[in-house]
């Protein structure tokens, strides 16, 4: 009888068949897989059928078919979120290893030496402040002074003018008062400024103030 042979699609395994099973399916012997003979033989033959297994070419076809079972793995998703978080740790717990060794395990710098600071500095620079805006309005105060004393003595020269020989002594004696109070408030004026001077000065003040003459 004469028989042929037809490959397995899936496993590449041989398969002898003889003209009655032409068009006929069966399970592949060894994957299991649905095999489909030709509709057309070369040659018509008797019914039978036989298997030609052939073990040296039994794994020809395994590189292949890891390679496609590589390829449609459904589950690849799954597996990268179960191997991803090992990875991150992995990563984590090495870096943590080289911080460690880098700069935690590493000697520490010798401590610079602390200066002791003056506690009695910040409230003399306070003090100093204090009794230099003292003086700088105390200068104003000299200076409104000054200008009061000098408007009130032009008032007092022109009362005498006009009212000559004591012609009207309530104006001029009001004019004589007016002018002397304003010249007493100058000169106290300048005395406190001396005194606020002096103390600005023993407090440690450089600056050389002045008030307008």
């Amino acid at each position: 009888m004469e028989s042929f042979k037809h490959s397995c699609p899936y496993c590449g395994q041989h398969v002898d068949y003889t003209a009655g099973y032409c068009g006929r399916q069966i399970q592949c012997p060894i994957c299991g897989n649905t095999i489909t003979f030709p509709a057309l033989p070369p040659k018509g033959g008797a019914q039978a059928l036989r298997v030609n297994q052939k073990p040296a070419r039994k794994w020809a076809w395994v590189p292949h078919g890891l390679f496609l079972f590589l390829r449609d793995f459904p589950h690849w998703k799954t597996v990268a979120q179960c191997v991803v978080p090992f990875l991150i740790v992995g990563a984590l717990l090495a870096g943590a290893a080289y911080v460690k060794t880098k700069f935690i395990e590493s000697p520490a710098p010798p401590e610079e030496p602390i200066v002791q600071a003056d506690p009695g500095a910040w409230q003399k620079m306070t003090d100093l402040t204090r009794a230099e805006q003292a003086v700088r309005q105390q200068i104003n105060v000299v200076e409104q002074a000054r200008v009061w004393a000098a408007t009130t003595e032009r008032s007092r020269t022109l009362a005498h003018r006009q009212f000559p020989g004591n012609s009207n002594p309530f104006a001029v004696k009001s004019a004589d008062e007016t002018a002397q109070k304003a010249q007493s408030d100058y000169n106290k004026a300048r005395e406190r400024f001396s005194v606020l001077l002096r103390e600005y000065q023993q407090l440690g003040g450089t600056k050389d103030y002045h008030p307008l003459n």
